[in-house]
Formats: structure tokens, sequence, C-alpha cells
């Protein structure tokens, strides 16, 4: 198991394109030595991905399935049909001032600091009657809001990612993307919206190891087209482009990032942007005239399946890494539709079996030389896997995949070797990340008795299921919301869990730190 630290998923993007412009990326471990390409220079065009035909939108046939005079993906990817403090009494303060003054005096100074509408320090909510208080409960370190966004519900777009770089926790919301101090919860900066943008619309999974962030805000007329680079540590704009287009309204964005290239599919952008200074790095073009494509994005690797009947051959599945160009493979023969991207390591996609009626899915994973590896149909009990964005973790080592389970939204663990179910949970469980003792989640049923009256914070074993209760997530009111319903990050550094959601007392969307036990 790795070390405790942020935890470093791949993103599991929304689901496949249908159908953009092909010619990908493959993914490998770097190679010591290889030198990134130079940006186009003088108005010449970037390369693209694979094979160098027409590219989208040149006078070429519709796709199949395509209404003609539309663009060759319109709207971009599609997903497939199957994403106060402690209470203190009434009265006057020692000073003779009546506490409604004081806490209005103390609400206007945290305004003028700039930490917003309100700002409540929790500390451990001594406060609370002892009777109603669980012996296990963890301290509240500070609140601070969290205004919903008319995308909360697009958690495809992962919005409600968090990061987090060596001082702060970094989250978006209504309000932008914010970074707060993670000791304090004081906000330290805020994204500068780029001129003509409205709304936050999306986020990356994760920012790059050198502290890098994307971000894609409304351009206008609900389009989340208007990607921006920003530096996580000041939280300061690199660069912005706005790549708003004809093909329609974006509404689910994708955006990845590593050390040397920023990914988007956004309209019928599918392309690749130099971290340093924005220039275009590649376009992805069709091998053909008349193919169907389909498309997986992750901070490594851009997958592309492409049926081409003009072309040989026919059906191929391209595999890129983003990261170092000179390292891809092609599958021949590969028909099966790319849904999406689950883990970088392994490669693992979930892949469709392309019938049209009750379309069946595939897990396929791939060697570091990109050969297919092990695959096996989602059928009987896995059936009910649901892969989540904030809910799908793959580990390495032990060659596991875990992910959303049922219509309660419990987890399950699948072996990726032999496609077995190594064990399920009923109750609402959601992840937060993963820690030296395995995967760190937060449920209201544990398997060691009745529901809890308020969630409890655990570490599961990622292929026994075994669990070890931490703490538990404790506000007085127990108002906190069901875990599939929150968006939860884990800093192991810190032995924290950051908890964004909306509050069920009074309806208050915040973020709130909560320290857990050491051990």
């Amino acid at each position: 198991m790795p070390p405790p630290a942020p935890p470093q998923h791949s993103q599991p993007g929304p689901g496949a394109a249908p159908y953009p412009p092909p010619g990908g990326r493959p993914q490998q471990p770097p190679q010591q030595g290889y030198a990134h390409p130079a940006a186009p220079q003088g108005g010449q065009q970037p390369p693209a991905f694979g094979q160098q035909p027409p590219p989208f939108g040149q006078q070429q046939a519709p796709a199949p399935g395509q209404v003609p005079g539309q663009p060759p993906f319109p709207g971009g990817p599609v997903v497939p049909p199957y994403a106060g403090g402690p209470g203190q009494p009434a009265g006057s303060a020692r000073g003779g001032l009546p506490v409604p003054l004081i806490l209005v005096i103390v609400l206007v100074v945290l305004i003028a600091t700039g930490v917003g509408g309100y700002f409540v320090l929790t500390g451990d909510d001594s406060s609370a009657p002892a009777a109603d208080r669980p012996a296990n409960a963890m301290p509240r370190l500070w609140e601070a809001p969290s205004p919903l966004s008319q995308r909360e519900g697009q958690d495809e777009n992962g919005l409600r990612s968090m990061w987090f770089n060596n001082d702060d926790v970094i989250y978006g919301d209504g309000e932008g993307v914010r970074a707060y101090d993670r000791k304090t919860g004081k906000k330290k900066w805020t994204v500068r919206t780029p001129k003509g943008a409205g709304e936050v619309c999306a986020m990356s999974k994760q920012p790059s190891q050198d502290g890098v962030g994307a971000v894609v805000f409304d351009a206008g007329g609900d389009d989340c087209s208007y990607l921006s680079v920003v530096d996580t540590d000041t939280g300061r704009t690199l660069w912005s482009k706005n790549l708003q287009d004809d093909s329609g309204a974006e509404h689910r964005p994708r955006v990845v990032v590593n050390q040397k290239v920023v990914a988007v599919t956004i309209g019928t952008t599918y392309a690749g942007f130099s971290v340093s200074g924005g220039a275009t790095a590649w376009r992805l073009t069709s091998r053909g005239h008349l193919c169907t494509n389909s498309v997986g994005l992750s901070p490594q690797y851009l997958a592309v399946m492409s049926n081409c009947p003009d072309e040989k051959p026919k059906a191929q599945l391209a595999l890129q890494d983003l990261e170092y160009p000179g390292i891809h493979s092609k599958v021949t023969g590969e028909k099966r539709p790319i849904e999406q991207i689950l883990s970088d390591l392994p490669l693992t996609l979930v892949m469709q079996d392309g019938s049209s009626v009750d379309p069946g899915r595939f897990l396929q994973t791939y060697t570091k030389e990109g050969r297919p590896d092990h695959s096996f149909k989602l059928d009987g009990e896995l059936k009910d896997l649901d892969f989540d964005s904030r809910s799908t973790y793959v580990d390495e080592d032990e060659q596991v995949l875990v992910a959303q389970y049922g219509a309660n939204k419990g987890l399950a663990a699948v072996d990726l070797r032999t496609g077995k179910l190594l064990w399920k949970k009923r109750g609402s469980v959601a992840t937060a990340g993963v820690d030296s003792d395995g995967l760190i989640a937060v449920t209201n049923s544990p398997d060691s008795g009745a529901s809890a009256r308020d969630p409890l914070l655990l570490s599961i074993g990622v292929r026994d299921g075994k669990e070890k209760v931490k703490g538990a997530v404790y506000d007085p009111q127990h108002s906190l919301p069901a875990p599939d319903a929150m968006s939860l990050a884990w800093n192991g550094n810190d032995n924290v869990l950051y908890v964004q959601g909306e509050r069920l007392s009074d309806d208050r969307p915040s973020v709130q730190a909560f320290k857990a036990p050491v051990g």
C-alpha cells in the first residue's frame, strides 16, 4: 500500500464521446532522455495524433448515426446510455456588550478579512451534551462556506474535486475555485474568472505533480468551454483559452493535466496544450472519412477506438501516452467502444460490446507495453457496479478495483486478474482516498452493527474488505448528509477528512474539516 498522502487517483472521466476525431496517444512508463517536442511555430499546424487524414469537419461524409449537417460530435463527448462555535448563554458578555452585538462585530471582521458570508470555527464542538456526543467523535477543526452551483449535479465534471498544496485545500463551487488554509480554514485566494466567462463548470480531478490545475468556466450560453490553467500554490492563472465553437453548448467537458500537457474534450476540440504557455501540442484527427470513434481520457492516457469502413484495418484501438508521445501502441481488431478510463496503473478501460439492445460492458486491462491483459464481462453481480468518478479506485499493487455498488450506493471490490467479486457493502458508503491502512471511506452502515446515527470514518482493507472505525464524523445537529451525497477528500499527511455537502438541518452548503486519530 502507498504511504499516507493526499489521494492521487486517475481520472475516470465521463463516458466515451460518441464520437470525436481519432488518432490517439497511448501510455507506458516514462523513458529517460525523452525530449518533449517543441510547440509548432510560425502558424504551423500542431502535430496530430496517429495518422494524418483530413481532420473532422472537412467535407467528409457523416459517420454512421450522425445527423447530416451537424458537426461530427455535436456538444462534445456524450455519456453512453448505461455518470457556531460552542454555544453561550443569552445575556451580556464580560465587558458588558450584549452577545448579539459581539456576534455582529465578529461577523463584520470576518467579512472584512475575506472569509465570506459565514465562517464557523467549531473546535471540537465540546458544548454538545455529553450524552449526545459519541465517545469517538472526531474534533471538527473548521467550517467554511461552499455555495451550491448549477453544475453541482454534474459530478462527472469533477467540479467538486478537492486539490491540495503544501498548506491549503482547494475546491470549486458556486463561487469559483478557492484555497483555504488546511489548519485554520482561512481563505487564501480565489482563481480569477477570465474576462467574458461565468461560473466555473469543472476542475481536473487532480493537479499535476508540479502543482498545476485546470479549470473550465462557462463561456456564455451555458457552454462550458473556457479553459484556464492555474498555479495551485498561488491561484494565479497561467493561461486561458476560449474553446467555444458553433457545435452547440458543451455541458460535460473533460479536462486532465499532467506535468507536460493539459488535455481536453470540449465541443469539437479534442486536443492537448503545453502546460508552459498553452501552445497546441496535438489535435485529434480521424484516420478515415467514415469513422465512428469513441475516446477515453485520463491524466496519462488517450485511448481512441475507431471503426472505419474506408480504412485498413477497419477496427483499431490506439493508446497514447499523453506525457511521452513516443510511447504508444495499436490494437487491431478491437471493436468495442470505449466508455471511460478508470485507471492509469494498470490502464483499465470500461468498454461496451456495441450491441444496440441491452449493450453489455467489459473491464479491460493493459500491460505497461500497451498490450491487452485481462478482460471480463460485467454480468451477474458485477452488473451492479457503478463507476462514479469520486468513488472509483484501483490499487496497482493488489490489482483490485473498488467502485460504487448497487442502488443504495454501497461499495464493492473486484479482482482485476480474475473478475471475481471480492466483497461488497450494501449501505451508503463513499470513498475519500487511500492510506497505508487501506481505503479511507465514510459510511452510516458499518459491517459491525446497525446504522450509525452519525457517519463513521473507516479504513477498509482493499482485498479483504475488513473495516476499522477511525471515528465518528459528528456535528451537534446530526445534520450531515448521507455519505453518497458528500464530496470527500482525505489528507493522510495531516490525518484530516474534508467533507463538502449540504446540511440537512438548514440546507447550508459548506466544507468541514475533521481531525482523525493517528493509527
